[in-house]
């Protein structure tokens, strides 16, 4: 009898199937087993408190330009850095034309060099591939910071201080997609090139002590105070964006996070075509773990669980734990050893000599290229994933503490 179809796996609503399953807590005891949280958040971050975690959280450029949710802007970002070097090398033909630009021969030399660059850098930028790496962005940084400086510098003091505007653009870059740590060391160039063009002005009388001042303040304020602002905003919206992926008792993807990893693996595996298994583990007998140790020695439990698999599958896909007891893994057989460690799921979960002693069920669905399903997309895992789902169910019902898998 075949079995009956689902929902996909990241939607699927598991409070009917708990209570068909005989030996399962019940919804309401499911709710008591999760870990519990305050109604409240507790007293709020200092402003001090805000600055430290946004200098001392460690940054994921990964994780942000491959967000499900940042993947639809990759070409507006294509465009913005061709725009950006398009500016820079507008502003170094204007120099040239300008009588207050570059004199003498190596200066203009030098302009017409940048220029060059500039034209190249814009040309790759909009024919080559679109930037995806924290190298290529930390790399148009400091080609941009080097550019910049160097070709104002070379106009009068007056003229110059303007164009140090043109460093908000890169500071732009390093608020959305490098670490507050490269954007402070940005700002800390852009007002040093600042302070010494406002310095030069006074030295050379262009203007008298406090009107240097005060546009150093208006300039130095103006390509600062906004990328560090939002920079802060940001990293701390994005580290909440993060922990909605994942789970917060074991701290492996949760079902969201799951589904926001499947399209990249399905990338991967016809990339290379290589199969992919999806894995379902169901801690077996749960309900009497809880029963019998209390609901904090059955999370304890559930966190050993998951960190044993989530050790067991590293570097082979991605674990989520999509239910009370129950995990999932989506891999993708690259280097053709998933077949081994798969196999080790059972003995990875069971350990005699731990405190409380647990056994699996688990289901193996394998989705390989040859397969009618492989033209169907990243679908295709869903129906894996109900066909790993029957074999968990088939393994249960055999007393459990197995493993039993289908090719798809």
């Amino acid at each position: 009898m075949p079995h009956p179809t689902r929902p996909p796996v990241t939607q699927r609503v598991r409070a009917s199937r708990d209570r068909a399953r005989p030996g399962r807590h019940s919804g309401s005891r499911r709710i008591r087993n999760a870990q519990r949280r305050p109604l409240t958040h507790g007293p709020r971050d200092s402003a001090l408190d805000v600055v430290r975690r946004w200098l001392t959280t460690p940054h994921d450029f990964d994780w942000i330009f491959v967000h499900h949710s940042t993947r639809s802007i990759h070409g507006i970002i294509r465009l913005v850095f061709a725009g950006a070097v398009l500016l820079n090398a507008t502003v170094s033909m204007l120099m040239l034309a300008s009588p207050n630009g570059p004199s003498g021969t190596p200066a203009i030399v030098y302009v017409f060099l940048v220029l060059a660059l500039q034209i190249a850098a814009m040309i790759w930028v909009l024919t080559g591939p679109t930037p995806d790496t924290k190298a290529q962005f930390l790399g148009f940084l400091i080609f941009g910071d080097v550019g910049i400086a160097s070709v104002i510098l070379l106009d009068t003091p007056t003229s110059a201080l303007i164009g140090t505007f043109l460093f908000a653009i890169n500071g732009a870059l390093c608020t959305f997609f490098l670490s507050p740590r490269v954007l402070l060391a940005h700002l800390a160039f852009t007002n040093a090139v600042i302070v010494l063009i406002g310095t030069l002005a006074y030295v050379q009388n262009l203007w008298g002590p406090w009107d240097a001042i005060a546009a150093v303040l208006v300039a130095s304020g103006a390509s600062s105070g906004v990328p560090v602002f939002a920079s802060i905003a940001w990293s701390l919206v994005s580290t909440d964006a993060k922990a909605s992926d994942l789970d917060s008792l074991t701290g492996v993807r949760n079902r969201r996070g799951l589904q926001n990893s499947v399209e990249d693996l399905w990338e991967t595996a016809l990339a290379t075509t290589s199969p992919v298994v999806v894995v379902m583990i169901d801690i077996d007998r749960f309900k009497s773990v809880n029963d019998r140790f209390g609901h904090d020695q059955g999370d304890t439990v559930i966190v050993l669980v998951a960190t044993r698999l989530a050790e067991l599958f590293d570097g082979h896909g991605v674990l989520a734990r999509t239910g009370g007891e129950e995990f999932v893994a989506v891999l993708t057989d690259v280097d053709g050893d998933v077949e081994s460690v798969v196999a080790r799921v059972t003995e990875t979960v069971h350990d005699r000599q731990d405190t409380i002693p647990v056994t699996a069920s688990v289901g193996v669905a394998v989705l390989t290229p040859d397969s009618s399903l492989w033209s169907s997309g990243p679908g295709a895992i869903d129906r894996a994933t109900r066909g790993a789902d029957s074999m968990m169910y088939r393994a249960k019902a055999a007393g459990g503490h197995r493993l039993l898998s289908t090719f798809l």
